[in-house]
């Protein structure tokens, strides 16, 4: 029993009241209404006919009220969900929830802890690409929206049963990675770092110090152009020091992002889909549709292109035979959607955080069977997926927009299917930047936006680093009892809950600025808000759960939940019950931060009950059912924190 189901009796009486008094039957809206006072629920439906019979809107609510829904509420009697129904003066019908019977869904949740959760991804199979950073550099804190973003994606279709595939795509085959190889075969660059230092870093300073050598070596330009060509022929010596270099690089950037709690189950490899016959599939699906033509004249002359949704000619194939990134991208996203006969066999890469498996792609020998794919369970779905979900900044909108138009003209049918999900970029506040440790530009005094081929760059171990230090201070300060080992354990789930949930509450379409001093503030809309008030609840449970567990087991004897009618204790129940829309509604808008505002407000209205409402000092049946509202919101807030990455404690 959820609000759902309250505003489902709602939709049902005012149909019937339709229908009794001959009205048309139209759409319209069940909302809360703006103020508390007119009640829990109202509809606009008065409204909506009054446009078309030219009637006041309080004339035709009195009449639905007085007229058909009074009686029907009557006929149901005292087991309805809805305890009454008035005619506001401006026209709004507004309900009242009869808590009484309502509030029996906690015992439910309690006991079973059965969550409501919409039956939308039962058989249904979705696939997540995210990450997906150039292994050339460390992740900064732009790549980390991506990462949380996809995760906390992952995490939510995972909750709501979809069977779904996390795809981190590896470019080992890009003009980014060429450099790092020509930096260390011709431009004297030792591929050996100090222990304190992680490779992804050091080769982060590498790249950015090759951009400069360009500019005064241009025989350095033409060695990039090899190392290219070789990549792409693949099983040269340059090639396979390239997969060398690429797989300590992918290591190091895993690390960051384990640390945050974000997991894959395959790493797609780019070089892999050119030497594939993915590649030459996806080339004659594409001239089969006629969606890309030999061009024979023109500044693409003996280029294959294709033309784009302002008609001017992009390149697939340059003259010389290399494929360019577009056609990479369309080759991977033609696999993603099962367009093609999948050409990879999988072999594991290593353990996860969780002990999962991350696999990665490897090209099928002539010989091999399909055993393999039986054996891994995983790899790839047979079905075409319900949705593939495509996490990428921005500032690639132009080319995802081809890549959708591509995939819709050779396949009209999965126009929704292929969904570009695009963030706007994150900076660093300049407080942050000088915490850190960086000097500030003297002049402008600005937010820092990352730039790796600037060399404008705070990779994503610092800042975490630096969250984590300044999280033991105040762990330290409030529970001097605590060892180290805990200080550090509880200060690291902090931090990354920290920089989790303020990258995820931000509008995704918006540019951000991110200040470690902000995320971890604990009045303001912050992770750490949602934490303590978890441990707050906590202690509560630990104090008085034994009572509560013995009743429970005795037949919920002597737990009274509709006793629960203080004004606080039902805004906490009424939100409790909305969790089911929710999660539909993040489902919905692949959008995080519906998920992030809900928990914000469910700890508010805790913490409301918390202060106001005794529960510990109440008369035992009281006590016992308000133990189950701490227990229910306990269980609700767990599952937020799951899809958010948030890092629950009892004490903090």
């Amino acid at each position: 029993m959820t609000i759902k189901e309250v505003i489902n009796q709602i939709r049902h009486i005012v149909n019937k009241a339709l229908l009794d008094l001959e009205y048309e039957k139209i759409e319209y809206d069940v909302s809360e209404p703006p103020k508390t006072e007119f009640g829990d629920l109202t509809t606009n439906i008065a409204f909506l006919l009054s446009k078309r019979i030219h009637k006041k809107p309080y004339e035709i609510a009195k009449e639905i009220v007085f007229n058909s829904i009074n009686f029907q509420l009557k006929n149901i009697g005292k087991d309805s969900l809805i305890l009454n129904a008035n005619a506001h003066i401006s026209g709004h019908i507004n309900f009242n929830i009869n808590y009484a019977i309502f509030n029996k869904f906690l015992l439910k949740l309690v006991k079973q802890k059965d969550l409501l959760l919409p039956p939308s991804g039962l058989n249904k199979q979705i696939v997540i690409e995210h990450t997906s950073v150039n292994p050339n550099k460390a992740l900064h804190i732009g790549h980390l929206r991506n990462v949380i973003i996809g995760d906390s994606l992952y995490r939510l279709f995972k909750l709501t049963n979809h069977k779904t595939i996390v795809l981190n795509y590896i470019d080992d085959s890009g003009v980014q990675i060429a450099d790092l190889i020509v930096a260390f075969k011709f431009a004297g660059f030792s591929e050996n770092v100090q222990a304190n230092i992680k490779f992804d870093q050091y080769c982060g300073e590498i790249y950015v110090r090759m951009n400069e050598l360009y500019k005064t070596n241009l025989e350095l330009i033409e060695k990039r152009k090899l190392v290219i060509k070789e990549i792409e022929q693949g099983n040269t010596e340059l090639a396979l020091f390239t997969q060398y270099i690429v797989e300590k690089i992918v290591k190091q950037q895993l690390k960051s992002c384990w640390r945050i709690k974000s997991r894959y189950d395959l790493l797609v490899i780019e070089s892999q889909i050119l030497l594939s016959k993915l590649w030459e599939k996806t080339f004659s699906l594409l001239k089969e549709k006629n969606i890309i033509y030999y061009s024979t004249k023109g500044k693409n002359m003996n280029c294959w292109v294709l033309r784009d949704e302002h008609n001017e000619e992009k390149v697939i194939i340059r003259s010389d035979g290399t494929a360019t990134y577009i056609a990479k991208d369309i080759s991977f996203a033609v696999w993603k959607l099962h367009l093609v006969d999948d050409p990879f066999t999988y072999n594991k890469f290593s353990l996860q955080w969780d002990k999962s498996i991350l696999w990665k792609t490897m090209l099928k020998p002539e010989n091999i069977d399909n055993s393999f794919h039986q054996q891994s369970d995983l790899f790839f779905m047979e079905d075409r997926p319900n949705k593939v979900i495509t996490v990428i900044d921005s500032r690639q909108a132009r080319l995802q927009n081809i890549i959708s138009t591509v995939l819709s003209d050779i396949d009209p049918k999965i126009n929704n299917t292929y969904i570009y999900l695009g963030y706007e970029t994150v900076a660093l506040s300049p407080n942050s930047v000088q915490d850190i440790g960086v000097e500030l530009d003297k002049v402008t005094k600005k937010i820092i936006h990352m730039s790796g081929r600037k060399g404008i760059f705070i990779n994503v171990d610092t800042i975490l680093d630096k969250l984590h230090q300044k999280a033991c201070y105040e762990v330290r300060k409030r529970n001097p009892d605590f060892d180290d080992t805990t200080i550090s354990e509880i200060a690291e789930g902090i931090a990354v809950s920290a920089i989790r949930y303020n990258l995820l509450r931000q509008d995704i379409d918006k540019m951000i600025t991110f200040d470690m001093e902000e995320a971890l503030n604990l009045d303001g809309d912050t992770s750490l808000y949602l934490q303590y008030s978890f441990a707050r609840a906590m202690r509560i449970l630990e104090k008085g759960n034994g009572s509560l567990e013995e009743y429970i087991n005795e037949k919920n004897a002597n737990i009274r939940c509709d006793l629960l009618n203080h004004t606080i204790e039902t805004d906490l129940i009424k939100e409790i019950s909305k969790f089911n829309i929710i999660i539909e509604e993040a489902l919905n808008s692949l959008n995080p931060k519906v998920i992030t505002k809900y928990a914000n407000r469910i700890s508010t209205k805790f913490n409301s009950f918390y202060e106001n409402v005794p529960v510990l000092g109440a008369e035992l049946i009281l006590k016992l059912s308000r133990l189950v509202l701490v227990k229910v919101f306990v269980n609700v807030l767990a599952n937020l924190f799951k899809i958010l990455g948030i890092e629950s404690f009892s004490r903090i």
